[in-house]
Protein backbone atom coordinates (compact mmCIF):
# COMPACT_ATOMS: atom_id res chain seq x y z
CA UNK A 1 0.00 0.00 0.00
CA UNK A 2 1.49 3.36 -0.93
CA UNK A 3 2.19 6.00 1.76
CA UNK A 4 -0.59 8.48 2.45
CA UNK A 5 0.40 12.47 2.72
CA UNK A 6 -1.90 14.98 4.16
CA UNK A 7 -1.25 17.98 2.48
CA UNK A 8 -2.57 21.61 3.39
CA UNK A 9 -3.65 23.99 0.47
CA UNK A 10 -1.92 27.14 0.10
CA UNK A 11 -3.83 30.99 0.33
CA UNK A 12 -2.01 31.49 -3.17
CA UNK A 13 -4.34 30.29 -6.36
CA UNK A 14 -4.55 29.97 -9.90
CA UNK A 15 -7.31 32.84 -10.91
CA UNK A 16 -9.25 30.14 -12.50
CA UNK A 17 -11.04 26.31 -11.86
CA UNK A 18 -8.53 23.66 -12.26
CA UNK A 19 -7.33 20.58 -10.62
CA UNK A 20 -6.51 21.13 -7.12
CA UNK A 21 -2.93 19.81 -7.33
CA UNK A 22 -2.59 22.52 -9.86
CA UNK A 23 -5.01 25.47 -8.55
CA UNK A 24 -2.54 25.57 -5.43
CA UNK A 25 0.72 28.14 -6.16
CA UNK A 26 2.10 28.33 -2.73
CA UNK A 27 5.78 27.27 -2.57
CA UNK A 28 4.87 25.36 0.29
CA UNK A 29 2.33 23.31 -1.01
CA UNK A 30 4.41 23.00 -4.30
CA UNK A 31 7.47 21.89 -2.11
CA UNK A 32 5.23 19.31 -0.06
CA UNK A 33 3.33 17.91 -3.84
CA UNK A 34 7.25 17.31 -4.61
CA UNK A 35 8.15 15.18 -1.63
CA UNK A 36 4.51 13.14 -1.75
CA UNK A 37 5.46 12.03 -5.57
CA UNK A 38 9.07 11.27 -4.66
CA UNK A 39 7.31 9.23 -2.22
CA UNK A 40 5.05 7.90 -4.46
CA UNK A 41 2.24 8.44 -1.88
CA UNK A 42 -1.19 8.78 -1.75
CA UNK A 43 -2.05 12.39 -1.82
CA UNK A 44 -4.96 13.49 -0.03
CA UNK A 45 -5.47 17.59 0.01
CA UNK A 46 -6.76 19.52 3.08
CA UNK A 47 -8.33 22.82 1.87
CA UNK A 48 -9.66 25.24 3.89
CA UNK A 49 -13.16 25.31 2.18
CA UNK A 50 -13.39 21.88 0.92
CA UNK A 51 -12.08 19.90 3.65
CA UNK A 52 -10.51 17.02 2.26
CA UNK A 53 -10.03 16.32 -1.41
CA UNK A 54 -7.97 14.50 -3.71
CA UNK A 55 -5.18 16.46 -6.13
CA UNK A 56 -7.35 15.48 -9.06
CA UNK A 57 -10.87 17.27 -7.85
CA UNK A 58 -11.63 20.24 -10.03
CA UNK A 59 -12.25 22.74 -7.89
CA UNK A 60 -12.83 27.52 -8.41
CA UNK A 61 -10.36 29.38 -6.64
CA UNK A 62 -11.44 30.57 -3.29
CA UNK A 63 -11.02 32.69 -0.39
CA UNK A 64 -10.39 30.89 2.98
CA UNK A 65 -8.06 30.12 5.94
CA UNK A 66 -8.08 28.22 8.85
CA UNK A 67 -5.77 30.87 10.22
CA UNK A 68 -8.53 33.48 9.96
CA UNK A 69 -11.50 31.85 10.88
CA UNK A 70 -12.51 32.36 14.58
CA UNK A 71 -11.48 28.79 16.51
CA UNK A 72 -15.53 27.72 16.51
CA UNK A 73 -15.02 27.65 12.89
CA UNK A 74 -11.83 25.88 13.07
CA UNK A 75 -13.01 23.33 15.51
CA UNK A 76 -16.20 22.51 12.79
CA UNK A 77 -14.13 22.51 10.08
CA UNK A 78 -11.70 19.74 11.43
CA UNK A 79 -14.44 17.74 12.95
CA UNK A 80 -16.15 17.78 8.70
CA UNK A 81 -12.70 16.96 7.27
CA UNK A 82 -11.67 14.25 9.87
CA UNK A 83 -14.89 12.41 8.92
CA UNK A 84 -13.81 12.94 4.91
CA UNK A 85 -10.73 11.48 6.52
CA UNK A 86 -12.35 8.53 8.66
CA UNK A 87 -11.61 5.86 5.65
CA UNK A 88 -7.92 6.21 5.96
CA UNK A 89 -7.66 6.91 9.71
CA UNK A 90 -6.17 3.19 10.09
CA UNK A 91 -3.15 3.96 7.60
CA UNK A 92 -0.24 5.77 8.30
CA UNK A 93 -0.49 9.10 7.51
CA UNK A 94 2.76 11.87 6.74
CA UNK A 95 1.04 15.21 7.90
CA UNK A 96 2.93 18.21 5.85
CA UNK A 97 0.34 20.66 7.20
CA UNK A 98 0.28 23.16 9.73
CA UNK A 99 -1.76 22.70 13.13
CA UNK A 100 -5.02 23.40 12.38
CA UNK A 101 -4.80 21.94 9.50
CA UNK A 102 -3.32 18.82 11.04
CA UNK A 103 -6.04 19.10 13.60
CA UNK A 104 -8.02 17.05 11.34
CA UNK A 105 -5.87 14.09 11.27
CA UNK A 106 -5.89 13.89 15.18
CA UNK A 107 -7.94 10.24 15.03
CA UNK A 108 -4.65 8.78 12.93
CA UNK A 109 -2.88 6.25 14.88
CA UNK A 110 0.38 6.02 13.27
CA UNK A 111 0.95 9.97 11.37
CA UNK A 112 3.75 11.62 11.44
CA UNK A 113 4.32 15.64 11.17
CA UNK A 114 7.66 16.49 10.20
CA UNK A 115 6.57 20.16 9.92
CA UNK A 116 5.13 20.44 13.71
CA UNK A 117 6.49 23.31 15.48
CA UNK A 118 8.44 24.97 12.66
CA UNK A 119 8.42 28.51 11.46
CA UNK A 120 7.66 29.02 7.54
CA UNK A 121 10.95 29.31 6.75
CA UNK A 122 12.00 26.47 9.00
CA UNK A 123 9.21 24.31 6.93
CA UNK A 124 10.37 25.47 3.48
CA UNK A 125 13.87 23.95 4.51
CA UNK A 126 12.74 20.90 5.78
CA UNK A 127 9.84 20.05 2.73
CA UNK A 128 13.17 20.83 0.06
CA UNK A 129 14.88 17.44 2.34
CA UNK A 130 11.80 15.40 1.87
Amino acid sequence: MKPLYLIACSASKLDRAAAAADIYTGQAFKLAMKAARRADAEIIILSALHGAITPDQIIEPYNAYLGGMTKADREAWAARTAAQLAPYADRAAVILAGKHYAAAAAAFKNKTAPLAGLGIGQQLAKLSTL
